[in-house]
């Protein structure tokens, strides 16, 4: 699998994104709150909407992976027959990026949750 995972340069473009995307969100994380720039129009900053589009991006990507997986596999059943050994490569490619993209968006997106609920609590008037 790890073999698969560094020769698709799929995997490798979602690796790319996660990590431009978790260090944005490591950035907002450590960032106080009363420190941020805050812009009406999205509820928070440019930094927090350019990483809700890094994740965006990651899930979309494996399904791109997807579509390359499917179609190198119809592909080799077109030019060769049915193959089990070339089909079950481009099925495991094709699922191997889905699950990727996944795997790396869903903690992006719990933590961006976190960060907005931290965001709207420090913002939120005080009564008293």
């Amino acid at each position: 699998m790890i073999e698969q995972m560094l020769s698709n340069w799929v995997c490798w473009a979602i690796v790319a994104v996660a990590l431009v995307c978790y260090q944005q969100l490591w950035v907002q994380w450590l960032t106080p709150p009363e420190h941020r720039i805050r812009t009406p129009e999205v509820g928070g900053n440019g930094q927090q909407s350019f990483a809700g589009i890094l994740i965006a991006v990651m899930p979309l990507l494996g399904l791109l992976g997807t579509i390359i997986g499917l179609l190198n596999c119809f592909a080799s059943m077109a030019l060769g027959g049915i193959d089990a050994a070339l089909m079950s490569g481009g099925i495991a490619d094709a699922l191997l990026t889905t699950q990727f993209g996944l795997v790396c968006a869903i903690p992006g997106w719990l933590l961006q949750g976190f960060i907005q609920a931290r965001l709207r609590r420090s913002v939120a008037p005080t009564k008293g």
